[in-house]
C-alpha cells in the first residue's frame, strides 16, 4: 500500500492556480485517499490565503508532514464530527424530508449539518432545525433559505 500522505506534484493544474488552491487540493485528495475514520476536510479561500484542516482527534503524523510541505501555511482545527459521521446524517435528511430541503451537507467547520430550507409556504426554517437537531443529536444550522424555483437550469433563457 502506498503512502496516502507522500507528496506530490499536481496531477492537473488550471492556468489561474494559485499556491492556496493548490494547497487545498493536494490536502483534499490526501485526506480522501487515506480514508481515515477521523477525517474532515480542508478550507481555504478562492485565492490566496491560509488553509485550515479539520481533523476528529490528532492529525495523523504523516498528514502534518504533508501540510508543512505546502507552499502556503496550513493550521489544524479540532473537528467535532468526522466526515463519515456527518455524511450519513445529511444523506439521511434528504431521504427523510427531500420535500422541503434543498441540500444538506457538513458544516465547514465539521461542527454539524448545514441545511438549505425551500421557502415554501407553511415551512418554519427555525422549527425545522430545532426538529432534526433532536433528532439526530448533532447540532444543524440552516445556513441559506432559497425559493423553488419552478423553471429547470437549463430552460432558462441564455442558458
Amino acid at each position: 500500500m502506498t503512502d496516502p500522505w507522500q507528496h506530490a506534484p499536481p496531477e492537473w493544474t488550471y492556468p489561474d492556480d494559485t499556491p492556496t488552491r493548490v494547497t487545498i487540493r493536494e490536502l483534499a485528495a490526501r485526506i480522501h485517499a487515506s480514508k481515515g475514520p477521523n477525517a474532515g476536510g480542508v478550507l481555504g479561500q478562492r485565492v490566496e490565503g491560509p488553509v485550515i484542516v479539520y481533523w476528529k482527534g490528532p492529525p495523523p503524523d504523516g498528514l502534518r508532514r504533508l501540510a508543512a510541505q505546502q507552499p502556503v501555511p496550513v493550521s489544524f482545527e479540532e473537528a467535532a464530527y468526522a466526515l463519515d459521521e456527518l455524511m450519513p446524517i445529511a444523506k439521511q435528511f434528504m431521504d427523510d424530508h427531500g420535500d422541503v430541503l434543498a441540500s444538506t451537507g457538513p458544516l465547514k467547520d465539521y461542527s454539524g449539518v448545514s441545511i438549505w430550507v425551500w421557502t415554501d409556504p407553511g415551512v418554519d426554517p427555525e422549527a425545522l432545525v430545532a426538529a432534526l437537531s433532536a433528532e439526530v443529536g448533532v447540532p444543524v444550522v440552516c445556513d441559506r433559505t432559497m425559493p423553488r424555483d419552478a423553471q429547470p437550469w437549463g430552460s432558462r433563457s441564455g442558458a
